[in-house]
């Protein structure tokens, strides 16, 4: 039997505004952040992964808001043992609310 290492993914909106961008970056700095994934042509999502100084990619599953279990599970799959910051199709007060979820092998 094969183990793998859970993925992290930190899921949360592209922020808003001329601020948004810092506070995010800045809410993050104690997490160990290896990419960042975001629709594409996010440009707040890119500011957000040069802001942590990270990859950015882009996932056309997040373009239409909140992302189905599905596409979280693909991004999971390809970043086990990894933590990954998730910018869903919405803008949102990404500062106030991130959602920590762990997937393992059995999602």
């Amino acid at each position: 039997m094969t183990m793998h290492c859970p993925a992290t993914l930190l899921l949360t909106g592209t922020p808003e505004g001329e601020g948004g961008v810092p506070v995010l970056v800045e809410r993050l700095a104690g997490e160990r952040v290896l990419t960042v994934v975001t629709a594409p042509g996010d440009a707040r999502g890119a500011a957000v992964a040069a802001g942590l100084d990270v990859p950015l990619e882009q996932e056309p599953g997040l373009a239409a808001g909140p992302p189905s279990s599905s596409v979280l599970g693909e991004i999971a799959d390809l970043h086990r043992g990894e933590t990954v910051l998730v910018l869903s199709g919405g803008t949102g007060n990404a500062a106030a609310t991130i959602t920590r979820i762990e997937l393992g092998e059995a999602f």
